[in-house]
């Protein structure tokens, strides 16, 4: 009986640290999403020129960041 205990209580730990790595992923997920479109804005705001893309990234992350994006 003590064995069965111990596998539950095992077996519960990893449940709970698959849901946390997956909330982690969704948050992961939704950040990049944010990033992503503030950076396609900046694009859009320039007219699409090339070669800005990673100064748009980087520029939108830093904004996203800050809390300092507006669509």
């Amino acid at each position: 009986m003590d064995t069965n205990k111990k596998d539950i209580k095992k077996n519960v730990n990893d449940v709970d640290q698959e849901i946390s790595a997956a909330r982690v992923d969704d948050v992961v997920d939704v950040h990049q999403s944010m990033i992503a479109e503030a950076a396609y804005y900046k694009a859009e705001s320039r007219g699409f020129a090339p070669g800005h893309e990673m100064e748009d990234w980087l520029k939108a992350e830093n904004d996203i960041m800050n809390n300092s994006y507006s669509p």
